[in-house]
């Protein structure tokens, strides 16, 4: 017992900073690397390292004695403010030198402060007393379009009125107009209330406003509005800009993005900047193999890069997220960032996404009915929803959207589909920013997949289970034989909702399902689902289904019609399920009008067309109508007409 306690004790004097959160700033020049500086703290002193500014930082590593007023005021509370001490690297560098049981624990001679950051601090604290009570009520919006008269500045204009270089931004409010058809709208107005405090302690107060096209934002205007040291009359200036365009017959809505990320003043965009250089400028000590000399080599790699999946899995994130995104930039210019669904104005929130979920199914009502109204509520609802999802509707050479209107089947599919990814991936991005989950952004499109993938090297036991029930199939001898086709890759699939709740009536068998890569993302994200569970998410079927409203799979590869090559390689993919058949009805001739299989049936099959059994089916195609029939099982990656 003894000898156990004084292990501790020499455990606690070689490793001082436990329990103790550090962040470096970015922005010093330290004699060491920041680097080494993480890896002392963590590896030798056995401190944890933060790569953002948040309320369990203990220490910020830095050579500035104005850290504080640039920084903390922006991210931390006043009472989080008080608590972070400033520290210089030095203490790290001297007590490496040392053995490590002589090592001591941070003292005052180490930290950074004096007057002036006294000062800082407590301009700082000023400026959050002000924010917390402004909050409850001064900052309120009081709808008020009367017009306040104001002279408008250039925001890089040079002569304006004296207004202190570090300030905060106390408010903003986005502004989104969308207006479909004939009239092409397509506009945004943004505000912020930005206070300063010079060292006298003076108030001042300055509106930022940018406005501008939504699919032409580089071309924006800025401009600021001065009012003097009065928070109560920036308010109400503010309040009438903002009113103004809400009650004007401009069609201005508010948008409340989940973040906002490619507009706004300098500050704002000096801090979405820092907020990403300290992700990228956060290094993991990693093992790197190298290819040419075959061994594993010390390297550095960013933390947001670090991917924590599978080399082969990451790769197939990037290709099938990359077809759906074609998809997502097509309709919406979109894209899948750090923020999450990023679009020309910001990031969406989950409330967007339902709403604009909401809309498609009003559109769907509208698209079952007959009515010489309806182009008019299309074009009105199709701009409620590109109002929500923010989008490059029309080109500068071409500006009729009328193209934009949602008013087919297919159309409302395609979106029905895409905003379910978009509400599958804003999940995982929200779950992430809570939990200790990646934040490689292939990481969080695996996570939002809610399906287990799994490389399958060609020997393992994996590989070898699909190879043998592959090759069962004559025919897919046949065409590997002869370079019909090559397989590249294969993947194990293991979604937890469908193996729960898989069927088993009997008869299981491996079967094919073939689709459009850029619905890959949606079948892996959500199963199989038939036709009639499209209609519930807002659409009908498109294609017409010889055996009805059913799961249409295959035994042959091959013959599949619905895979398209992608990339250089002209790469097809295709799922293989297991499928819970249980007694099968043949047909010969086609029976669009199935619901569900016949009596005493469990499935349905189409029997292929032979020089002595002529049929309506070009190959056996096989129907199952309750999607708990199947299950996904492996997803195959191949080419056609591989030459040796």
């Amino acid at each position: 017992m003894e000898k156990h306690q004084n292990q501790v004790i020499e455990e606690n004097r070689s490793k001082p900073l436990i329990n103790l959160t550090f962040f470096i700033d970015s922005k010093s020049k330290f004699k060491v690397s920041n680097y080494t500086l993480s890896k002392l703290i963590k590896d030798e002193f056995g401190g944890s390292i933060a790569f953002t500014l948040n309320p369990k930082v203990d220490y910020v590593i830095t050579t500035s004695a104005n850290f504080f007023s640039t920084k903390t005021t922006t991210f931390l509370s006043n009472q989080d403010l008080s608590k972070i001490k400033l520290i210089n690297e030095d203490y790290f560098i001297s007590q490496q030198k040392l053995e490590p049981t002589q090592r001591s624990k941070i003292n005052d001679s180490y930290s950074i402060g004096n007057k002036q950051d006294s000062q800082v601090v407590n301009v700082c604290k000023k400026e959050n007393d002000v924010v917390e009570k402004a909050d409850d009520d001064l900052l309120k919006i009081i709808i008020n379009p009367k017009h306040i008269p104001s002279v408008c500045y250039g925001a890089n204009e040079l002569k304006q009125p004296y207004f202190p270089e570090e300030y905060l931004i106390l408010k903003s409010n986005l502004l989104s107009s969308t207006i479909i058809g004939k009239q092409n709208t397509n506009k945004f107005f943004y505000l912020e209330l930005h206070q300063a405090i010079d060292n006298n302690l003076k108030k001042f107060y300055r509106i930022f406003t940018q406005f501008g096209r939504t699919d032409e934002i580089q071309k924006s205007n800025s401009q600021h509005r001065y009012v003097s040291n009065d928070l109560k009359e920036a308010m109400a200036l503010y309040s009438s800009i903002y009113s103004q365009k809400i009650e004007s017959d401009n069609g201005y809505i508010e948008v409340k993005m989940n973040s906002i990320t490619k507009i706004g003043s300098k500050l704002k965009l000096a801090q979405l900047k820092q907020q990403k250089e300290n992700d990228v400028n956060a290094n993991t000590h990693i093992k790197v193999y190298n290819e040419e000399t075959g061994e594993e080599e010390t390297g550095q790699q960013s933390l947001f890069q670090r991917s924590y999946i599978e080399t082969n899995v990451s790769k197939l994130m990037d290709i099938i997220y990359k077809e759906a995104s074609k998809c997502l930039i097509k309709n919406f210019s979109v894209e899948v960032t750090e923020n999450g669904i990023e679009t020309q104005l910001g990031a969406l929130s989950m409330a967007q996404i339902e709403e604009a979920k909401s809309i498609l199914n009003e559109i769907n009502n509208v698209l079952n009915k007959d009515g010489i109204d309806n182009q008019e509520n299309l074009e009105m609802l199709s701009s409620r929803f590109y109002q929500l999802v923010p989008s490059k509707i029309s080109t500068k050479k071409n500006r009729d959207s009328s193209k934009s209107v949602i008013n087919s089947f297919e159309s409302l599919n395609q979106l029905s589909e895409l905003m379910n990814m978009m509400k599958d991936l804003t999940n995982s991005f929200n779950s992430n920013k809570t939990t200790s989950e990646s934040k490689n952004h292939l990481d969080m499109k695996y996570y939002a997949l809610n399906t287990h993938i799994e490389h399958l090297h060609q020997a393992s036991a994996g590989y070898q289970i699909f190879i043998r029930n592959f090759l069962s199939n004559p025919h897919h001898q046949k065409a590997i034989d002869n370079g019909e086709i090559k397989i590249l890759n294969c993947y194990r699939l293991d979604k937890k909702l469908e193996s729960d709740n898989f069927l088993d009536v009997g008869n299981v068998q491996y079967l094919y399902h073939g689709s459009k890569p850029q619905n890959l993302v949606g079948l892996l994200s959500r199963g199989i689902l038939p036709p009639d569970y499209v209609k519930q998410i807002g659409g009908k079927r498109t294609d017409f289904g010889y055996l009805g409203s059913g799961i249409y799979f295959s035994d042959d590869v091959v013959s599949s019609t619905y895979t398209s090559p992608i990339g250089e390689k002209g790469s097809r993919f295709i799922i293989m399920s297991s499928v819970s058949l249980g007694k099968v009805k043949e047909f010969s001739k086609i029976q669009p009008s199935l619901q569900c299989a016949p009596s005493g049936h469990h499935s349905c099959k189409g029997l292929k067309s032979t020089p002595t059994n002529p049929t309506d089916f070009k190959n056996n195609e096989y129907v199952v109508f309750n999607p708990n029939q199947s299950k996904l099982s492996f997803l195959i990656e191949y080419i056609e007409n591989y030459k040796k």
